[in-house]
């Protein structure tokens, strides 16, 4: 299980750098500011309501609410993602 997490998180910023390239080939440098710029703000709303939920509810209420967060983020890349042909 840890090996396919790591190559599951190893090919995220590989494929999203790929794809803020081919998105943006002029201001790509631009673009990956941005890139950082947005995974640390995550982290960091992540982390804030994390400890809010935890404070308020206890442990639980984190993996329910992860749970929830993870199947509407899965549900919304499945619905809105079109893929082009080769």
């Amino acid at each position: 299980m840890v090996a396919l997490w790591g190559l599951a998180f190893g090919a995220v910023p590989v494929a999203w750098s790929t794809w803020i390239t081919r998105a943006v080939p002029d201001e790509a440098e631009s673009a990956g500011g941005l890139f950082v710029a947005a995974i640390n703000f995550a982290i960091a709303t992540g982390a804030a309501a994390g400890g809010a939920l935890f404070d308020a509810n206890g442990f639980s209420s984190v993996f329910v609410a992860s749970g929830v967060a993870l199947f509407l983020a899965g549900l919304t890349i499945v619905s809105t993602v079109r893929t082009k042909p080769a």
